[in-house]
């Protein structure tokens, strides 16, 4: 970071600054915990509509599931077509975007059977497609292609004959999908496994490419699509980065950066929790003469940014032992969410030679925007004019121990007293 990012041992508000025994040195870690999901949201859907156990949809059956979705994101699901070897039905290999910009690209709903192609998973030699197909052919070890590049010779009727597919918004981020086997179908289609991932992935196959052993097979070939909705349910969760994190010294009858179930104070808090900035803030408080900073230059030589999960940041901060400590940063994938020590903050023992921030660490609404599904982020930026309070809104966001953990350890110097050897981005300069 650059010098915004040290320490400012100012008078502090309303008080003459202790002497330097009184002034305590503490190394603070702060480490993004969370697990690196590849995907967002995934799932298999594998009951028919109107039917009571899980099973083939045969034509005039659908199968519909639901799921959440930001700008970012795209949809790729994979059906078997029943009275194949190995053919299967899915989007194109990079999935379905259901935005256009920031905004849905459906109104009411979307007709995406166009946007589904037949498939040849390329792992069994074809053979006669019907319901006498004996799905005995041999080992291919081939490569995933289109039917029609694949040139059987055998009629699989037409995507459009055999399948409809639509796309609802639901609104709040969700979206449904109904894939219905119609009437008149050359074949029976099986449970659907699903998922919502980034642009530029290719989560279940990609044209050209061998399967990549991750449950397409069995999707392909038996209809059975558990194992690669195990594989997807595994690596597809909620991830988020930890932005900067501001600190600030105060009087334990402070409130230096909120105080729970009244407005944001409008000197910083906003830009901390919705953009990740906590610049604004520190200036705030700076000038209000607070010993305060913030820090952004992540560990291992990475540069300045958020924190990715296992990044980390740790630095050095300086302050009078008899005040508390404030702690603040954003998750960076929410509209104004952020961590942060309670209101009046905490104190450091002067005895304590490592503390674990983490059990006090939160997350609270900073009040100013409407949050969305957690990791939707579409840009709505809905002013909320509410109050700072506890994350509330009874959406799954993760606990904040699954995120973030903060420890502080005292430093000492050759004098007894708490010091730290190694300084942060500048040295405090004291009046």
């Amino acid at each position: 970071m650059t010098d915004q990012s040290s320490t400012d041992a100012l008078a502090l508000k309303n008080a003459k600054l202790p002497d330097a025994g009184s002034i305590g040195s503490y190394m603070v870690t702060v480490k993004n915990v969370s697990t690196n999901y590849m995907f967002y949201e995934s799932g298999v859907s594998s009951i028919p509509e109107g039917a009571s156990a899980a099973g083939p949809g045969h034509p005039g059956q659908s199968f519909k599931f639901s799921f959440h979705a930001g700008p970012n994101h795209k949809l790729s699901f994979a059906t078997m077509y029943g009275f194949s070897n190995d053919g299967f039905y899915a989007p194109d290999e990079g999935g379905i975007s259901v935005y256009e910009g920031d905004f849905p690209a459906v109104a009411q709903e979307r007709d995406i059977t166009s946007e589904i192609t037949l498939w040849d998973a390329g792992t069994q030699v074809n053979q006669e497609p019907g319901p006498n197909n004996p799905h005995n052919g041999g080992v291919e070890n081939g490569v995933v292609r289109d039917k029609m590049s694949v040139g059987d010779g055998y009629n699989y009727g037409t995507v459009a004959t055999n399948l409809k597919a639509t796309l609802t918004y639901d609104g709040h981020s969700m979206f449904t999908v109904t894939i219905k086997d119609l009437d008149g179908s050359t074949t029976a289609i099986s449970p659907v496994a699903w998922v919502v991932h980034s642009a530029r992935q290719t989560p279940i196959f990609k044209n050209g490419v061998a399967d990549f052993k991750k449950g397409l097979q069995p999707l392909a070939e038996k209809g059975n699509a558990s194992i690669l909705g195990q594989y997807l349910s595994m690596n597809s969760g909620y991830v988020s980065p930890v932005a900067p994190i501001l600190w600030v010294f105060h009087d334990k009858k402070d409130k230096p950066v909120f105080t729970q179930g009244t407005p944001d104070y409008g000197i910083g808090l906003a830009p901390l929790a919705e953009m990740g900035n906590p610049a604004p803030l520190y200036q705030s408080l700076k000038a209000k003469g607070y010993i305060t900073g913030f820090y952004a230059t992540r560990e291992n030589n990475l540069g300045d940014g958020p924190l990715a999960p296992g990044q980390m940041y740790k630095f050095t901060i300086q302050g009078p032992v008899e005040q508390n400590l404030s702690l603040a940063c954003m998750l960076g994938n929410s509209n104004d969410i952020f961590f942060s020590t309670v209101d009046e903050g905490i104190k450091l023992s002067k005895d304590d030679d490592k503390i674990d921030l983490t059990p006090i660490i939160k997350l609270y609404d900073a009040g100013t925007k409407v949050n969305e599904y957690p990791g939707a982020k579409t840009q709505a930026n809905v002013v909320e004019n509410g109050n700072v309070r506890p994350l509330d809104d009874g959406l799954p966001w993760p606990a904040a121990s699954k995120v973030i953990k903060v420890t502080i350890m005292n430093m000492k110097n050759e004098h007894g007293d708490k010091h730290g050897d190694e300084k942060g981005k500048g040295d405090q300069k004291g009046d």
